[in-house]
């Protein structure tokens, strides 16, 4: 007989989603920010992912019955409330930026849209303890499969696309350059191609056996920060410029001049973020199955 998921994880979940609604719905009564917001997702993105996300919890709470809510109907429920909750939280690396600016550390301009960061970040949380719930719910309801290692693959393959496009802009290419700003364009992308370099070494070290000689937290950590961060900015990406095409928002991307073409690279962060939270969860599901290492046996002198 299948063992639901416990219902300490369904409640947070829960309380995370009901958290969020409260700060949308609040966010929603302020004045509308201007300036680097342009083109976030709505206010009613994560009202209504909130929502979905509250009926999917409480949907993973209850406890076998007369009346069944399907397996299938309860999961596609949490992970639509997962992407409307992701994308709310897309454009929160430039808040947390912003907000180290504030502190003094240079870099973006020391401008924070404060309602929309708490918002962000409430919608951030409560998408993170919704997968965790649904992920739990899914193995306790369905056949337990062993973790595949294909997703590490795919994030090192899908860190390569970015930093490419803008080797490529360094050493004069024209392809898509109308469709960014002159920062974009600035000098050679080193730092691009160290951080997205050491992103796909982890990516690596999450499926190769040589990834076992790493701290298994320091692994994880890497992992779920990066999975956190790629699909918040590939939301904001992907969806984002989807929205601002069907005239959802009205947004800041140039979709002339080749502007699909950057919209289609930033947006692989997307995909790079779906398959890093793949390959750091079977990471983690493997090191929970490995045996500890036994003690050594002591002797006596």
């Amino acid at each position: 007989m299948p063992t639901y998921a416990r219902p300490r994880l369904p409640d947070a979940a829960g309380l995370a989603c009901v958290a969020a609604l409260a700060i949308a719905l609040t966010r929603a009564a302020l004045p509308a920010a201007d300036g680097y917001t342009k083109g976030f997702a709505p206010w009613w993105v994560p009202a209504v992912g909130a929502l979905f996300g509250v009926g999917a919890a409480l949907a993973m709470r209850r406890r076998p019955g007369p009346v069944r809510i399907p397996r299938l109907a309860v999961l596609a429920t949490a992970w639509s409330a997962l992407v409307l909750l992701i994308w709310s939280a897309g454009g929160i690396v430039f808040d947390a930026l912003r907000a180290l600016a504030v502190l003094g550390v240079p870099g973006l301009p020391p401008v924070v849209d404060w309602p929309g960061f708490m918002a962000r970040a409430a919608a951030l949380a409560a998408g993170a303890l919704l997968a965790a719930a649904a992920l739990r719910h899914a193995r306790a309801t369905g056949a337990d499969r062993a973790p595949k290692v294909w997703p590490g693959y795919a994030a090192a393959a899908l860190v390569l696309p970015y930093p490419a496009l803008k080797v490529y802009w360094a050493m004069g290419g024209e392809l898509a350059r109308r469709a960014v700003g002159p920062a974009s364009l600035e000098g050679f992308p080193v730092m691009e191609l160290v951080v997205f370099g050491v992103a796909g070494g982890i990516a690596l070290a999450l499926v190769r056996p040589w990834g076992r000689f790493l701290p298994r937290w320091m692994l994880l950590a890497a992992g779920w920060t990066a999975t956190g961060v790629l699909l918040s900015m590939g939301a904001l990406a992907g969806l984002g410029t989807l929205a601002q095409a069907t005239g959802v928002v009205n947004g800041p991307v140039r979709l002339t001049g080749g502007g699909w073409i950057v919209a289609f690279v930033y947006g692989t962060w997307l995909l790079l973020g779906l398959a890093f939270g793949a390959a750091t969860l079977g990471y983690q599901r493997r090191a929970q199955r490995r045996p500890a290492p036994s003690a050594p046996l002591s002797t006596a002198a």
